[in-house]
């Protein structure tokens, strides 16, 4: 057994037991490996990346489906991503239908010159009546549905709005509808924090509870490579980018 961290290299990861989620070990590759996995040609790369900051991240206000713009450090971050993404061959990009999102993605593909589809289905999570409310003010409002928000979110229901089992059942559609139109090519798809962090549940094939688990910055670049029959991780949550080029991170994924 070796320790998956050697950059740029494929290693198969096994995830069918049980796997505790820090904060450090999502960075770049992470897992227990016995053996390379030989790259399929005709495997497609997903690129997935959640987009910039906005006002209200930084004020911890729930966002949902609300069209709230990024903030000058949001527009940085995705510039972190551009010269991340320079050089790297990318075939079509897909964005959810908010701006946050659309821009993220414009000017993170700016050296690419492809052109963003929006996608319906990569919209953020509805969270109903909590929409433009900060998360204080959601506690003291709906202290028992917040507290189980909190603890079991794969439990929760905000009045009006979404569950996460209904938004991984489009999300996850949607990701195997965009892998069956671009097989052995390059995506990248730009989305939210609850959609992402279903997606990645989903290509790891863990359960719902492991939810609370998975952190997506924003604009972290997470990396899977989909072989025709199995998602390989390759980078999760990876904001070394963000870091290096001197855009400021928020200390929670709100």
């Amino acid at each position: 057994m070796r320790r998956v961290n050697e950059h740029g290299e494929l290693w198969h990861l096994y995830l069918r037991g049980k796997i505790e989620f820090t904060r450090g070990c999502q960075q770049n590759l992470i897992g227990y490996t016995q053996r390379p996995l030989s790259e399929n040609p005709m495997s497609t790369t997903i690129l997935l990346i959640r987009h910039g900051e906005t006002a209200w991240n930084r004020e911890k206000i729930f966002r949902g489906v609300y069209d709230i713009p990024l903030n000058e450090n949001g527009r940085d971050q995705a510039r972190q991503v551009a010269r991340a993404l320079k050089g790297r061959e990318i075939h079509a990009a897909y964005s959810s239908p908010l701006s946050r999102a659309i821009e993220t993605a414009q000017i993170a593909l700016k050296f690419h010159g492809i052109k963003v589809k929006s996608h319906p289905s990569l919209i953020d999570f509805n969270y109903g009546e909590w929409t433009g409310l900060a998360d204080g003010v959601v506690a003291e409002k709906w202290p028992q549905a917040h507290a189980l928000w909190i603890a079991a979110p794969w439990q929760a229901h905000p009045p009006s709005g979404d569950s996460l089992s209904q938004v991984f059942e489009r999300a996850f559609g949607t990701l195997a509808e965009l892998i069956q139109k671009h097989p052995g090519q390059t995506i990248a798809i730009f989305a939210h924090r609850v959609v992402n962090k279903l997606l990645v549940l989903g290509m790891l094939t863990l359960g719902l509870e492991r939810f609370p688990f998975i952190r997506q910055d924003n604009c972290c670049l997470n990396e899977f490579l989909y072989t025709g029959s199995d998602y390989i991780a390759i980078a999760l949550n990876n904001v070394n980018h963000i870091k290096r080029g001197g855009a400021a991170l928020l200390k929670e994924d709100f």
